[in-house]
């Protein structure tokens, strides 16, 4: 991939939004589960969020506990694969929300039948998310990039969890590894960052 705008299109709000997830479907691991307030009873944090949590609806709430159970702390560790359902109604407007494509830690597709408006239900069809085995970020290519990612943080291109997310993507990244990064800016970090970018996230062997 060239240049990737995701990050230019995100909805401006302190939660995870269904225009976020118009280009693509998102896949979160969830880290804790919160009590929010009455408008937001449930907020779903998870890695990488970069302080906009995911806060379910009603409709998700019911699914959620249909698959992984009410005990919200024990849904820590699991994955969800979110996207944007654009038939979702609100106020009687179809305006978009975040729906449920998939979900770890179940032991079958689920089909789920919930109540849409008085008296009419819909099926939720929610397919296994199958885990992801991606190999460990080379050191050697953590080094080479930190430079770049330091630069990136000093000039407010980019947050260090924005950095997380896309390494994460290609490669796991150590509890080691995470913490340096989100330690970028705390510290003394006087290092030259290169002109070419074109390896930012990457995790392939060095050249």
């Amino acid at each position: 991939m060239g240049f990737d705008i995701s990050n230019t299109i995100l909805a401006k709000s302190d939660q995870l939004n269904a225009d976020d997830l118009i280009s693509a479907p998102r896949r979160i691991k969830i880290t804790s589960v919160t009590q929010g307030n009455a408008e937001n009873p449930v907020i779903v944090h998870y890695e990488g969020d970069t302080g906009r949590p995911f806060k379910p609806c009603k409709t998700v709430r019911r699914i959620l506990a249909a698959a992984w159970g009410v005990d919200a702390d024990l849904w820590a560790g699991k994955e969800a694969l979110l996207y944007c359902d654009p038939s979702v109604v609100y106020a009687g407007k179809e305006v978009g929300g975040i729906r449920i494509k998939a979900l770890s830690d179940i032991p079958k597709k689920m089909i789920i039948s919930l109540a849409k408006t008085r008296g009419k239900k819909v099926e939720h069809v929610i397919d296994i998310l199958e885990a992801v085995q991606l190999p460990d970020y080379p050191q050697s290519n953590f080094n080479a990039n930190f430079p770049k990612w330091v630069a990136a943080v000093s000039s407010g291109k980019m947050t260090q969890e924005q950095i997380i997310n896309g390494c994460s993507s290609k490669a796991n990244l150590s509890d080691d590894q995470k913490q340096q990064i989100r330690d970028i800016g705390k510290g003394d970090a006087d290092l030259v960052i290169e002109e070419d970018d074109s390896g930012f996230f990457n995790d392939g062997d060095s050249e």
